[in-house]
């Protein structure tokens, strides 16, 4: 029996086991609730017809609430006899605190040397006075004070003082128990009959907080789930409370997120594949068709003297460098995305480096009327780490770029080197057509030529300054650059600088 009906149980959705508990959920704390109501109420009618307050565990005794009650006039009272005790016979002064006893079920009596200088009441507690403590009783250190339970049942609250003519004085805070006992128990009843009507509200509210907390949640993640299975990556699932489903639906949305941008990625990735290959395509068919059109004129026989048979060899020989170069690219690039090229890094003196890189540059550049200038501003020896390998690889493709889309009659590029107090910034500036401004936050992106200043028919892969950026980020560095068209371009770039500690990750 027990077994199936724990079957059933777990076989039931989330919904109807709310339902299940709904009704528990009210009925119990009410049956509690009655049953403690009419346990404490008889607790303090007993109480109050036996008149038997010896004794009463801490709890459930009414004292305490007294001490608490009349404790504030109690402390005011001691403040005013350690400034000023002489105001205790000023008759409005004690009028006033009196009557503030008496909202208190309280009433206060002063007395100097053996004489009472002040009642507070007109009712008639002889019986209970012949049992007020002496001068300097310990009972007014004691917690809430003295407890008489016969003639009558009394707290009294005693505080000490001296006049200013050296008369020793007392006086008592007097709580008549038999008159806060009927009290009690009707605070205690509205009290409980509260708790009763705030249970019965609440017990109702448990099925909506229950849809709103669970239910609600767990229903729009299943349709989330479900637009996801539709191919729907869009919307995200509402997160209604930051609590353990809370939690659950931001990282189904952050799932989303990322599956989303891990297709676009992937879309886009293939998009530039596709572009790649049509472009490696057409620059590759160029000196494919030329060099196939002077091996032909070599066949044919036209190239009929020696010197125009070396300049067809020549040519055919530079053409298949230029396929050579965009090879190399791709499989640097390809290699590059895949972060399978094992990086070097070593403390290298950037000074001796770059003068090298320019003495080769310069050659080259000589051949094309382009003037190369080097200057260093850094200290002596400035070290950083870096490959050597790939830097070289950088700077080529930055010159390059710069030597194939230089357009003046007097061309020149400027590398320049400054020293920052946790990087080197290598510049690397040109005096060429310059990029759009619109063109230039996306010279490093894969593939990118501007309409205007990287069209195809410079030739090139579209490659090299993206490689630049790879290489760059892997060195920890930063690449940017500015432009002015029709003015050149500059290439920016930092290294790390050489520490004692460094350890590349």
């Amino acid at each position: 029996m027990i077994k199936t009906v724990r079957k059933a149980v777990n076989g039931m959705k989330i919904v109807n086991k709310v339902k299940l508990l709904f009704l528990p959920a009210i009925i119990l704390p009410l049956f509690l609730m009655m049953i403690s109501t009419v346990i404490i109420s008889n607790f303090y009618v007993n109480m109050t017809v036996n008149g038997n307050i010896n004794g009463l565990s801490y709890v459930a005794n009414p004292t305490k609430a007294v001490d608490k009650l009349t404790d504030e006039v109690f402390q005011k009272l001691e403040n005013v006899v350690k400034t000023d005790p002489d105001k205790l016979r000023d008759e409005s002064y004690i009028n006033s605190v009196n009557k503030e006893l008496k909202g208190r079920f309280s009433y206060l009596i002063i007395r100097e040397e053996n004489d009472i200088i002040y009642r507070g009441t007109k009712e008639d507690h002889k019986e209970v006075e012949q049992y007020l403590p002496n001068y300097g009783s310990d009972y007014m250190h004691s917690n809430g004070g003295l407890f008489i339970s016969k003639p009558e049942n009394f707290m009294i609250k005693q505080g000490d003082y001296k006049t200013s003519d050296g008369k020793r004085g007392s006086f008592f805070i007097m709580s008549c128990l038999e008159k806060i006992a009927p009290n009690f128990k009707n605070i205690i009843t509205q009290v409980l009959l509260a708790i009763i009507g705030i249970l019965i509200f609440s017990s109702s509210l448990i099925s909506a907080f229950m849809y709103t907390e669970f239910i609600r949640p767990i229903r729009l993640l299943k349709e989330g789930t479900d637009r996801i299975k539709e191919g729907n990556l869009d919307v995200d699932v509402e997160v209604i409370n930051q609590d353990e489903i809370g939690e659950l639906c931001d990282s189904f949305n952050e799932m989303r997120r990322k599956l989303k941008e891990s297709i676009e990625y992937r879309l886009h990735y293939e998009e530039e594949n596709r572009e790649l290959i049509s472009n490696i395509s057409h620059d590759l068919k160029t000196p494919i068709t030329a060099i196939k059109g002077y091996v032909e004129g070599i066949m044919d026989g036209v190239a009929d003297s020696p010197e125009k048979m070396e300049r067809y060899i020549k040519t055919i020989y530079n053409k298949a460098n230029d396929m050579n170069v965009l090879i190399n690219e791709l499989s640097v690039y390809s290699k590059i995305d895949c972060n399978v090229i094992p990086y070097n890094f070593t403390k290298i003196d950037i000074d001796a480096y770059f003068a090298d890189c320019v003495e080769e540059l310069s050659v080259d550049m000589e051949e094309k009327g382009i003037v190369l200038t080097y200057i260093n501003y850094c200290k002596p020896h400035t070290l950083v780490v870096a490959d050597a390998e790939q830097i070289k690889r950088v700077i080529n493709n930055i010159v390059i770029n710069a030597m194939k889309y230089n357009d003046k009659e007097k061309g020149c590029v400027n590398i320049r080197l400054k020293e920052e107090e946790e990087v080197v910034q290598v510049e690397i500036e040109d005096n060429g057509e310059g990029i759009s401004e619109n063109d230039l936050p996306y010279i490093f992106n894969r593939l990118y030529r501007a309409d205007a200043s990287r069209n195809s028919s410079k030739g090139g892969s579209g490659l090299g300054l993206s490689i630049a950026k790879k290489v760059i980020d892997e060195h920890g560095g930063k690449i940017w650059a500015t432009s002015r068209p029709g003015s050149g371009t500059t290439i920016y770039f930092t290294l790390r600088k050489y520490k004692e500690d460094f350890n590349h990750e």
